[in-house]
């Protein structure tokens, strides 16, 4: 009965496998690989100016003042696995679009951390119904240590952009999203002082201290805090985020993905300040131009140009 009970779990958690092995003539296991989402250039130029803005405008700050904030898609029972999916064996070595299964009850989170290892109130937005009397059941109490919004997506667009940037300071470093560079959002940050600086375009799976080195980690306790449970309310779901961000963005983690995005610390006047590790960039700098090699140069159409995205300083 129990070996019986074993081989209905393996067939059914590995259907794919024993699918693709009974069928190994037909059928293969394509694996998205890291970089298979991240297939554009970035300019070395641009690599150049941002350490340029980073020794203006971050070099020497108080660590407590310098912010890193991004925005996570999570989905109720996702997997933080690279994605697979199953194709006929004569497209093993194509490339191919991995397809985003969108039929999931989703939430993105946007995430703030400090350099002082700081993480700021995690920012929710959800499109589906939520009750905050139900959120206190689950520990997670509206504007206390969760903010909650509903809107018609469940993405970050610039009105909710400008209510989540009240409670940043002095210098907000994000991706250059066009929802997060509206007018009204680097007013708004300029009027409370607060220097907007953005990465070079395509660059933030090497420059964005939450993709370095937390996000995995949120994704991974995410997916062990609702292990073996089968279904989950909104609220539980906010509960769980939550909970793994408190696991995943704590001191040394992020401490450490700061400087392996090449800000470290150092003391001045008996302050720790940000201190801009160029031995550290110029090692992200090799690895670009080993990723470019790799790449080949857009093609475009007659009449078609580049679109230039601004990135640095915004709002100086």
């Amino acid at each position: 009965m129990e070996n019986h009970r074993f081989l209905n779990f393996c067939t059914l958690s590995l259907w794919h496998a024993y699918l693709v092995e009974r069928h190994s003539q037909d059928l293969v296991i394509k694996e998205e690989s890291p970089r298979t989402a991240q297939r554009m250039r970035v300019s070395e130029e641009a690599m150049q100016t941002h350490l340029n803005n980073l020794r203006t405008h971050a070099d020497g700050k108080p660590v407590e003042i310098f912010i890193n904030s991004d925005e996570i898609d999570i989905q109720a029972y996702c997997d933080c696995r690279n994605q697979c999916v199953i194709v006929p064996k004569q497209y093993e070595h194509s490339d191919i679009h991995f397809p985003i299964d969108r039929t999931e009850p989703r939430v993105s989170a946007m995430v703030g951390v400090s350099m002082n290892g700081i993480c700021l109130r995690p920012f929710l937005i959800t499109k589906e119904e939520f009750s905050t009397v139900y959120m206190m059941k689950q520990h997670i109490i509206q504007d206390q240590n969760v903010t909650v919004v509903r809107g018609e997506t469940n993405m970050m667009n610039s009105e909710l952009m400008v209510r989540l940037s009240t409670r940043a300071e002095a210098v907000l470093m994000v991706d250059n999203a066009t929802q997060h560079c509206t007018i009204a959002i680097k007013e708004l940050l300029k009027a409370n002082h607060i220097i907007l600086l953005t990465m070079p375009p395509n660059s933030t799976h090497l420059l964005q201290p939450c993709d370095v080195g937390i996000f995995g980690t949120l994704k991974l306790a995410y997916q062990q805090g609702h292990h073996g449970i089968a279904t989950l309310t909104t609220e539980q779901i906010f509960s769980h985020i939550v909970d793994a961000i408190q696991k995943a963005a704590r001191l040394l983690s992020i401490t450490n993905s700061f400087k392996a995005y090449c800000l470290g610390t150092r003391i001045s006047k008996e302050n720790l300040v940000v201190n801009v590790e160029t031995n550290i960039f110029n090692q992200i700098l090799q690895q670009v131009r080993t990723d470019n090699s790799g790449v080949s140069e857009r093609v475009l159409l007659p009449g078609q140009r580049i679109r230039k995205v601004k990135f640095g300083a915004l709002n100086p």
